[in-house]
């Protein structure tokens, strides 16, 4: 009895042996080799610990060395879904939401996978940073009126002189823009400009206010803001070649220099 039992606890799932022989692979860079054996333990018991260690390892494979990231993208998911660890489930949940987002450009599912890492317990930073990218997702899938609800949730919530406000008032200059409502928008630069004054000048903010003006034909505050900017700007004599051109379109306006309408 005690022979059969020894025999019996040394039998090794075939889940098992594969994870094993998959990791032997990957330590001899042998990557997509070992990711057929990762996904044979996977299908093998999709449930079983050695399933949800063989999609970490494919995971890590496919994210880092193969750089295939829908690969990684699945491996994850099943981390997500198979795992009894919380900490296992909450990582591959955030890898999720970084994938979509960052480097497959898939903002729908990216919204989706950044909604649920947003009901985890997170830190103030890390909420912080899952929160802008959600505003950013709606942005880029031309959900403005959302992404722009998004922005506003997040400035009135976090230090108002932060790096994240500042980026959220840009989403909502950006936002105003996209939707040619360039009154709105030379509001928002200007507030910006205003609150954050260095981090603007880095972002080049005076300009794209300067340019918003430009497409409301309101000549002369363009031409201001650009006078403004140009002692700090590093290519003055560019500033000085805008506000020629802006100084001639403001001549050649209907009503300027008793030029009239026929």
């Amino acid at each position: 009895m005690l022979v059969m039992g020894n025999l019996l606890w040394g039998c090794s799932p075939p889940e098992r042996k594969d994870l094993r022989q998959g990791i032997d692979l990957e330590k001899k860079r042998q990557f997509v080799e070992s990711m057929v054996l990762f996904d044979h333990a996977i299908l093998r018991n999709p449930t079983s610990r050695e399933a949800v260690l063989a999609a970490k390892e494919g995971a890590k494979v496919s994210f880092y060395e193969l750089k295939d990231f829908k690969k990684a993208a699945e491996y994850n998911q099943h981390i997500v879904l198979a795992s009894q660890l919380a900490e296992e489930r909450m990582i591959a949940q955030k890898q999720l939401a970084t994938i979509y987002f960052d480097h497959l450009a898939d903002y729908s599912r990216a919204i989706a996978e950044l909604s649920k890492v947003l009901n985890l317990d997170l830190s103030p930073a890390d909420r912080a940073a899952y929160q802008m990218r959600l505003a950013k997702a709606y942005f880029f899938q031309n959900n403005f009126s959302q992404a722009e609800s998004e922005a506003n949730q997040f400035i009135r919530q976090e230090s108002k002189d932060s790096a994240g406000v500042f980026e959220m008032y840009l989403l909502k200059g950006n936002v105003a823009l996209a939707k040619k409502d360039m009154a709105h928008a030379t509001e928002i630069f200007q507030e910006t400009l205003k609150k954050f004054p260095e981090r603007a000048v880095k972002e080049n903010v005076a300009m794209t206010l300067a340019v918003a003006y430009e497409e409301m034909k309101d000549y002369k505050k363009a031409v201001a803001v650009l006078q403004e900017m140009r002692p700090y700007h590093p290519h003055p004599d560019y500033i000085d070649l805008r506000i020629r051109k802006l100084n001639e379109a403001q001549k050649n306006q209907p009503g300027a220099n008793g030029i009239r309408r026929k």
